[in-house]
């Protein structure tokens, strides 16, 4: 009998769930959501955001 990997599964999951969330959100609030999400990791793990990589979200959107 196989095990069945639900890996993929809980990805869709978190996936259809931050969806979900945002959905009705405009681009700036989508921003804000995932800057309020990550904060208490990049804090934990001493990472760097680059401001560039919001920089790109707004330009891909014309906004």
């Amino acid at each position: 009998m196989k095990n069945k990997n639900t890996i993929e599964d809980d990805l869709d999951a978190i996936r259809d769930q931050i969806y979900e969330e945002i959905k009705d959100m405009s681009p700036a609030e989508e921003v804000e959501y995932f800057n309020r999400e990550t904060a208490e990791a990049i804090k934990k793990y001493g990472l760097r955001v680059a401001k560039s990589a919001q920089e790109t979200v707004f330009a891909e959107r014309n906004l």
